[in-house]
């Protein structure tokens, strides 16, 4: 089938774009993902300076706090709904949370723009969507769901830490904390994944995991612990937690895995982001114990456990909620293998030589944006399109 054939189970033209939280989200996350890595790679290669940003801090800044924010505000606006079932923003008060995550993403490429009205716009996402999210989990009396809204409000503080080094305001404080806010959004996927990884599972193969008590109590507040040991200057504090971390969440995705999924591309995408997370905890303490930098295992977190597992989940969640077969449509597998070794290639190439790093940026950056360009081929009119079986949403 050619990738850009439309999924057959269309009923009608229909638009549907701000139905639910998930479809502009997912949709301007996607297309994000692909401009973003273009403009990086250029960057890298130009040795291009952007304006508020310098190029690094800025590939780094926009795919966390633009392109993965996006799929996180996109998943549990959606998510929310149904855990709570009190409504979600849609209509027109969605198009205005969706145009407050698009706002600096625009005014960050805009060298003249004043750097006081790109923070100001970039800072108020965060906070707003946690308000919007608590109020609901909440009202709802979930306990279980109260860490959603307070790990986005400390995503928040990471976001304005990084503002207020590029406004002059402070120093020193901008890498640690983007590797604490990567931290949190891996807290984040933690939290998420424990949900839905054993019921995907249970809906796609029959059987459903049987949770370790302990280890999931330890899940969260692992990566909890290890964000706050990056806030320290202690390197022995910083080793033990990732050790730690890693460990439980080894123990956690050896006790997911059932060998059906291996037929399964929704399924394995999630389990082998997830083991990418596994690998970020253990190179990150590696790093600490050999004393060397950490960017390798930060882009085993980023490209490799966000990237696959955001891919995962909108590819899911978006046939899902749009009523149809949980089936990977065409091409998408070959987009799930393009991210793993976009990750691969970041990762190992560099620690193998270092002068490969040049290679590893270009071949990871081009595997990158061929997947989620097939992804945005495939999804584009899924997510702009009303429901194949007629249901609201």
């Amino acid at each position: 089938m050619p990738l850009w054939a439309e999924a057959r189970d269309i009923g009608h033209n229909q638009w549907a774009p701000l139905a639910l939280g998930f479809r502009p989200f997912f949709l301007l996350g996607i297309w994000f993902a692909v401009l973003l890595m273009a403009i990086s790679l250029y960057g890298f290669h130009a040795r291009w300076q952007a304006g508020y940003f310098n190029a690094p801090l800025w590939h780094a800044h926009e795919m966390l706090f633009g392109y993965a924010t996006a799929v996180i505000a996109g998943f549990l606006l959606t998510a929310v709904r149904n855990w709570t079932r009190l409504p979600t923003p849609t209509g027109a008060a969605l198009a205005l949370l969706v145009m407050l995550w698009l706002a600096p993403r625009i005014l960050s490429l805009i060298p003249a723009m004043p750097p006081v009205l790109f923070t100001l716009s970039d800072v108020l996402f965060l906070p707003i969507l946690a308000i919007i999210l608590g109020r609901l989990i909440f009202k709802a009396k979930q306990p279980h769901n109260y860490p959603i809204p307070v790990i986005l409000l400390l995503m928040s503080l990471c976001n304005g830490a990084v503002h207020l080094e590029s406004l002059g305001l402070v120093t020193g404080v901008s890498s640690q904390a983007m590797q604490i806010a990567v931290c949190l959004l891996i807290a984040l996927i933690t939290t998420i994944g424990g949900r839905v990884v054993p019921f995907f599972m249970q809906a796609a193969i029959g059987t459903r995991p049987v949770p370790n008590k302990f280890i999931e109590t330890l899940a969260l507040p692992s990566v909890l612990l290890l964000a706050l040991s990056i806030a320290t200057p202690f390197h022995g504090l910083i080793l033990a937690a990732a050790l730690f971390a890693g460990v439980a969440h080894s123990v956690r995705l050896i006790g997911w895995f059932d060998r059906a999924i291996l037929q399964l591309p929704m399924l394995w995408v999630l389990h082998t982001g997830y083991a990418w997370m596994v690998a970020g905890f253990l190179l990150y303490g590696l790093a600490e114990w050999m004393n060397f930098a950490t960017a390798q295992a930060v882009h085993a977190w980023t490209v490799g456990a966000i990237g696959m597992f955001t891919l995962g989940m909108m590819t899911r969640v978006a046939l899902g909620h749009t009523g149809r077969a949980m089936q990977a449509l065409p091409w998408i597998p070959t987009a799930f293998m393009l991210v793993f070794v976009a990750a691969l290639c970041r990762v190992i190439l560099p620690i193998v030589n270092p002068a490969l790093l040049d290679s590893a940026v270009t071949i990871s950056a081009t595997c990158w944006i061929i997947a989620f360009f097939v992804a945005g081929i495939r999804y584009s009119l899924i997510l702009l399109q009303a429901r194949a079986d007629g249901k609201p949403g």
